[in-house]
């Protein structure tokens, strides 16, 4: 790993070792960007699922997609009245598979799956086709934002209460679950931490213990990770990879920093020589 591609804000480097029981939910990376044109025509979409296509990644169904935007009006003796109005059309190409889908809209491009090995293997190669692919048939001028998320689920059908996770989170993020008074009492909690990571950088973490009606109502664990470059550049395939690589050394770096030494080891595989690139967030 290379210091242009190191977590942001002197972050210390995560653990590379693969995640032989990773707790991802969902990961999405998302580029926004200014470019002519106010919806993204069917054509447009066919020739990018085509160029897709031609570069090895197959999103064959596609649907229409719309983005819009909420406008609430306030009035001095009225109740307030929102309003939602459709700012664009785009584009939904669904994975094959069905573990994803990529969104194209006059404005942005997303990426999205439900199933995640690393980022050498399972985001980089469809995001730097996905990039290519936005510079020629959306000719962007200016980009944005870059943001990635990743949400995970921590589980376990023995939990039942939220101190059940005082060994695996770590202590400062665990609040009130370690409260003398209210410890005992807490069923679900959720905080919010805004983190400064640089000028334009920066991320928010979600997480806490919450009741899980899909693990038979044991007290699973959120972490919820969004990372997020917002510098305005022009728009270069290239360094646009690089800059979203950056980001997902940044989210495992503090997706480590959230659960304790020993709960991750125990997430990893055990051979000293399964090493990869980089750790699952």
């Amino acid at each position: 790993m290379s210091e242009e591609t190191g977590p942001l804000a002197g972050l210390p480097p995560a653990d590379r070792t693969l995640l032989v029981r990773p707790p991802l939910e969902l990961a999405i990376l998302e580029v926004r960007f200014r470019a002519e044109g106010a919806d993204v025509a069917p054509e447009v979409a066919l020739q990018a699922r085509d160029r897709l296509a031609s570069l090895g990644h197959s999103y064959a169904r596609m649907e229409e997609a719309q983005e819009g935007r909420i406008e609430i009006q306030m009035q001095p003796g009225a109740a307030p009245m929102s309003q939602v109005q459709q700012v664009a059309r785009g584009w939904q190409l669904n994975a094959t598979d069905g573990t994803g889908h990529i969104t194209l809209l006059p404005g942005s491009v997303a990426l999205q799956t439900t199933r995640y090995e690393r980022w050498s293997r399972t985001l980089n190669p469809v995001l730097e086709a996905l990039m290519t692919v936005t510079e020629e048939l959306l000719a962007p001028a200016l980009v944005e934002r870059i943001g990635l998320r990743y949400v995970d689920r921590f589980t376990d059908p023995e939990a039942r209460t939220p101190a059940s996770w005082r060994e695996r989170i770590h202590p400062d993020l665990l609040g009130a679950v370690l409260h003398p008074v209210f410890g005992q009492h807490v069923r679900g909690a959720q905080q919010q931490l805004e983190l400064n990571l640089g000028p334009a950088q920066g991320a928010l973490l979600r997480h806490g213990p919450f009741l899980d009606l899909a693990v038979s109502g044991a007290i699973s664990y959120l972490v919820d990770i969004d990372v997020y470059d917002a510098e305005a550049s022009r728009f270069r395939s290239a360094d646009l990879v690089t800059r979203a690589e950056v980001l997902n050394r940044t989210a495992a770096s503090l997706f480590q920093a959230t659960v304790t030494a020993d709960y991750l080891r125990t997430l990893q595989r055990a051979q000293d020589d399964d090493r990869i690139e980089e750790t699952t967030p």
